[in-house]
């Protein structure tokens, strides 16, 4: 009796520690698609800044190679865009909005950073999850304003749609994620949102939080 109780114990354990196994590897799973979504939004957001570009800002093309945008340069932005990315901005809005839906709900509270192996999100987006969800929809109606200005064609509301996006995310990644070199090194200005051409706008958001979904 005695070692078939000892049999019963020994399967418990190995079942629970399997268990236990299964969902911490499906917690980083998690972990590891919102990072993904988020790389591949900065990489967007990085090619859609060439909208916003200002005479003598670089802009890398497609091919890795860095241009440098001429004062010379009499062509509108969107045929720019297509010229140097060879793909079009809309697609870039569009996918962006796309990614920030899909991942929305990926920051439960078990896969904070006290419960996966590896998270660049900080605490505070499970210590005030209000003030993170608020920023991240702030930056869904930023991404749906932009797809609305490239819809209506309108030049001067993608140029402040763009910035308001790009201000939306750094905003949220300013309070909510871990800062460290390889971070700005891989992701750049899309991962700050501090462009040259969104100082104006950055005034904007400042003076009113609000303006980023209007």
């Amino acid at each position: 009796m005695k070692f078939i109780l000892n049999i019963l114990i020994g399967t418990f354990i190995i079942l629970s520690t399997v268990n236990a196994s299964y969902a911490e590897d499906e917690k980083q799973t998690m972990v590891d698609v919102r990072q993904q979504a988020m790389q591949a939004m900065w990489t967007r957001l990085e090619r859609l800044a060439t909208l916003i570009a200002l005479p003598g800002d670089s802009v890398t093309s497609s091919d890795g190679s860095t241009i440098i945008i001429s004062n010379q340069n009499n062509m509108e932005p969107l045929e720019t865009y297509s010229l140097i990315h060879a793909r079009e901005a809309e697609q870039d809005g569009l996918e962006i909005y796309n990614l920030l839906t899909q991942v929305e709900n990926f920051w439960p509270r078990h896969t904070s950073v006290a419960n996966v192996k590896s998270t660049n999100a900080e605490r505070l987006v499970w210590i005030i999850p209000e003030a993170f969800n608020r920023y991240y929809t702030d930056a869904v109606y930023a991404s749906q304003n932009l797809n609305t200005a490239f819809k209506d064609k309108d030049a001067e509301n993608i140029k402040r749609s763009v910035c308001m996006l790009a201000l939306s995310c750094g905003r949220c990644h300013a309070g909510f994620r871990k800062v460290r070199f390889d971070n700005l090194r891989k992701e750049g200005r899309g991962w700050t949102g501090n462009y040259n051409a969104c100082w104006s706008y950055k005034n904007e958001v400042t003076l009113n939080s609000t303006a980023i979904r209007e």
